[in-house]
């Protein structure tokens, strides 16, 4: 008699993955509740993402993908959803029609479900109560609408833009008798009727749109990302809205972000310049990565900028980039600059830091809204205005 080894089901499979999950979840920075790492524990995120698109080759942002199928190889599905990382579920430019599963693509996300660790520390910052009222704006899978259902014990309300997203999501919802409702509309241009205790927008926004801290009920907290769309420099706003009506916020440089919504986008690469470059010692090394509060100030103090990312791990010089074809190679350790173009961007950078350092070298910022200003405020000599349009 031949010995043959059982071959693991899914569901095998799912309870190991879930467990690993929390596990890693609570050792995420930042992340400290053990309430919202339960919550979305139990949630089975895999049966609202029962395709998804795993990122190929070492290159982030990812590029090149291929469509993995729940049911095809659970195994990899399940290490991808159940992972720290975003899980992309769709992809812009992608052929129309059926995609058959294990077939690559190239292409941009233009729907996913944020990283496991950037969405914990959401749920934290809106302090979710029960029968808290709560909104997200953005919802894509409807996964943090689920979890919010399950911290507060109410229906919980999803908006959504794309047609598509919505129909899968409030099918699988419903499903899995998650007590969510999927709203059809985009976000930035109003939300739904009614007053809520928390909202959550889950991409990144230029400034926060009028109609969504017009919206919170009376204590009502709003998180959002705010992006200049330099990638890498993420910035958290979370409002609050007192008894009196009276808006109060603070802008965080933190590790995490969203992604903007799909008609900001990211800051373009141009090419280089092509001359030699006017080259000098730095007067300022490039500050550590970790030192988020000057990145912050810089992606808003110097519009149209964003850094050129390197290889994983590489030593390369930090190089600034501007819309204006505008470039700055600056050597770790401060020793060389290399500037190109009509901007001497890293000029501008060193007297930006002066003055974030003169601010007391700010990580956490002040948020003020007088009428339709919201003005961002970190010390003397160092604030400025979200943009109006």
């Amino acid at each position: 008699m031949t010995e043959t080894s059982s071959i693991p089901t899914p569901a095998a499979m799912e309870a190991p993955a879930r467990s690993a999950f929390g596990t890693a979840l609570a050792q995420e920075p930042g992340v400290h509740d053990p309430a919202v790492v339960e919550a979305m524990t139990r949630v089975p995120r895999h049966l609202l993402m029962p395709r998804l698109f795993a990122p190929l080759g070492s290159d982030r942002p990812a590029r090149r993908w291929r469509l993995v199928d729940l049911g095809d190889e659970p195994e990899l599905h399940l290490a991808v959803c159940y992972g720290m990382d975003q899980v992309v579920v769709q992809l812009d430019g992608r052929p129309p029609g059926p995609l058959m599963a294990g077939d690559e693509f190239t292409g941009v996300p233009s729907g996913q479900s944020s990283g496991a660790g950037l969405l914990a520390v959401t749920l934290q910052d809106l302090r979710l109560a029960p029968e808290d009222c709560f909104l997200e704006l953005g919802a894509c899978t409807g996964y943090l609408s689920a979890v919010a259902a399950d911290l507060t014990g109410r229906q919980a309300t999803g908006v959504e833009i794309d047609r598509e997203l919505a129909r899968d999501a409030a099918q699988r919802l419903a499903a899995l008798g998650a007590d969510v409702r999927i709203v059809v509309r985009d976000g930035l241009r109003g939300v739904p009727e009614g007053l809520w205790d928390a909202v959550a927008a889950s991409f990144a926004v230029r400034r926060i749109p009028a109609a969504w801290p017009r919206r919170l009920a009376p204590g009502g907290r709003l998180r959002t990302t705010v992006t200049t769309g330099a990638p890498g420099w993420h910035a958290t706003a979370l409002v609050h809205r007192d008894e009196h009506g009276t808006l109060s916020g603070r802008l965080t440089a933190e590790l995490w972000g969203h992604v903007p919504d799909r008609a900001g986008g990211w800051i373009p690469l141009p090419q280089a310049p092509a001359d030699g470059g006017r080259r000098r010692s730095a007067v300022l090394a490039p500050p550590v990565p970790f030192e988020r509060g000057f990145w912050v100030a810089l992606a808003h103090n110097l519009p149209g900028v964003r850094r050129a990312w390197g290889a994983p791990g590489s030593e390369d010089d930090i190089v600034l980039v501007a819309r204006d074809g505008s470039r700055a190679a600056v050597a770790r350790d401060g020793s060389r600059v290399v500037e190109r173009g009509p901007r001497n961007l890293w000029q501008e950078a060193e007297e930006l830091h002066a003055r974030w350092t003169a601010a007391g070298k700010p990580v956490e910022y002040r948020l003020e809204f007088t009428g339709p200003v919201q003005r961002v405020v970190g010390g003397p000599g160092l604030s400025w205005e979200l943009p109006m349009g």
